[in-house]
């Protein structure tokens, strides 16, 4: 058949181009091990950082008072207002449309001081960093105490040469927690759930710059002009070039999920989680093949020359990136970029992957990116071939 035929062309091509296999494969394995090690348990703090919580008060009484007006002091974290229920808030931070969830319990003020007290819950969504979370407990920490401190010393105003308050009492009324789970127990996400997804999408979209070269030496060689002559059409040729590129990216995702299992821990770092939805997993690896490959070649048949494709691709792809969390995560930019991050296609394939490896998620709730990376394939396909057939009717 002609477009196995065309398929086995691409696979030779593509096995003699060992440059080409070296930046598809070498750079995200290098790029996942150096800022997974790198950004280990690390994160910039900075006091403009975006972080939202929503907060739940069951109390009723001057210590809740005295705390609300601590944590609106802190400038650093923006709290959301909400009247929902607080398991439905819970569920909108496992989804990341907040980082954390605080809820003050009944009774809380009235036990502060008692022998019993009552614990403040913070719950973390799971994709979370591990100092980020240690930010925000130790902000909170710092609130609590403070009011601890204020009602423990107020008796006490009064009285000549008292003593002063154990301090270490006021640590166990924050209870803290995760909601990033491994085999139903709760943990910190580490670095390399993050950079692995991240910057595998990365590198998958950099296909575009050995697919769009090589299309173009064939169109301006005459190959096309040649397999046209002989019935060709341009189906034939999108789809003898889609399939072995899309073979390329799917064994990137692959070697890529095993430098994350295996590699990065040999040199000191955390092993990757990758979730209990394998079928899930699978699709997404898919989607996201599918969206980079037919963008590939969009540009293949956009551009003029080779020139042309690797410098729009290398823009494009850096700006795709930086809109979409791969280079900057996306709750620290601001509202309005965060708005915009919404329409990259690495940022639906980054939420994703962490819907699989920090949600714990399956095809439904990765079933957004998943039509829209399929969406943006298709009609990136159908663009390809459009300008295909304009340019050669010429």
């Amino acid at each position: 058949m002609p477009v196995l035929s065309l398929i086995a062309k691409e696979w030779k091509l593509l096995l003699r181009d060992w440059h080409a296999l070296l930046l598809l494969f070498v750079m995200p394995a290098v790029f996942i091990l150096v800022m997974s090690l790198a950004l280990q348990d690390r994160f910039a703090a900075h006091q403009s950082v975006s972080v939202h919580y929503y907060l739940v008060n069951q109390d009723s009484g001057a210590v809740d008072a005295a705390l609300l007006e601590r944590l609106a002091a802190m400038r650093e974290f923006t709290r959301l207002d909400s009247d929902a229920p607080a398991a439905e808030l819970i569920e909108r931070v496992k989804q990341d449309r907040a980082q954390f969830v605080v809820r003050i319990p009944k009774g809380f003020g009235a036990a502060m001081l008692g022998e019993k007290p009552q614990a403040i819950e913070m719950l973390a969504g799971p994709s979370v960093e591990p100092a980020l979370y240690q930010l925000f407990a130790a902000a909170l920490r710092d609130a609590i105490s403070r009011v601890y401190l204020q009602q423990k010393l107020a008796p006490l105003a009064a009285m000549p040469g008292a003593t002063p308050p154990n301090m270490d009492a006021a640590t166990g009324l924050l209870h803290d927690q995760s909601l990033f789970e491994i085999g139903g127990q709760n943990k910190r996400p580490s670095a390399v759930q993050q950079n692995v997804p991240a910057w595998l999408l990365f590198a998958m979209f950099f296909i575009a710059i050995p697919l769009s070269t090589t299309w173009v030496q064939e169109r301006q060689q005459g190959t096309y002009a040649r397999l046209r002559s002989i019935g060709l059409g341009a189906g034939a040729l999108l789809t003898g070039k889609l399939v072995p590129y899309l073979g390329v990216n799917l064994l990137q995702v692959v070697l890529m999920l095993l430098v994350g299992v295996y590699v990065v821990p040999w040199f000191g770092g955390a092993s990757l989680n990758l979730g209990h939805a394998p079928l899930a997993l699978a699709l997404m690896a898919l989607a996201a093949s599918f969206a980079a490959v037919a963008y590939a070649l969009l540009i293949a048949n956009l551009v003029s020359t080779g020139e042309q494709a690797m410098i729009f691709t290398g823009v494009a792809n850096l700006l795709m990136a930086a809109l979409g969390g791969i280079m900057v995560p996306r709750f620290l930019m601001p509202p309005t970029m965060q708005a915009v991050s919404a329409y990259s296609p690495m940022g639906w394939g980054l939420e994703g992957f962490l819907d699989v490896f920090l949600r714990q998620g399956g095809i439904a709730m990765t079933a957004p990116e998943l039509g829209l990376l399929f969406g943006f394939g298709t009609a990136c396909l159908l663009l390809a071939g459009w300008c295909f057939g304009l340019r050669n009717s010429k």
